[in-house]
């Protein structure tokens, strides 16, 4: 996924997100207590994916873990309980 559209809406694309370059494999480290994580998804509601098509399974399992990592929320719970 590219950033155009993301820039479009003062957004970043899924890899910028998780910090890593496209295809690299190294995915961002989440720490217990990742203030800086926990406050850029605190009062997110909301999650636009633009073309999901392009995004695989295992990219879009590592977002999911990241995103209920920062909100506390039980892994069972699809995406933290934010709405996709």
């Amino acid at each position: 996924p590219t950033g155009i559209a993301a820039a479009e809406i003062d957004g970043m694309t899924i890899h910028s997100f998780l910090g890593e370059q496209r295809n690299s494999g190294k995915a961002r480290t989440i720490k217990p207590g990742d203030l800086k994580l926990e406050k850029e998804w605190a009062i997110v509601e909301y999650l636009l994916i633009d073309e999901i098509s392009m995004v695989g399974l295992t990219l879009l399992a590592k977002l999911n873990r990241i995103i209920c990592a920062a909100k506390h929320t039980d892994p069972q719970v699809p995406f933290g309980g934010v709405n996709v």
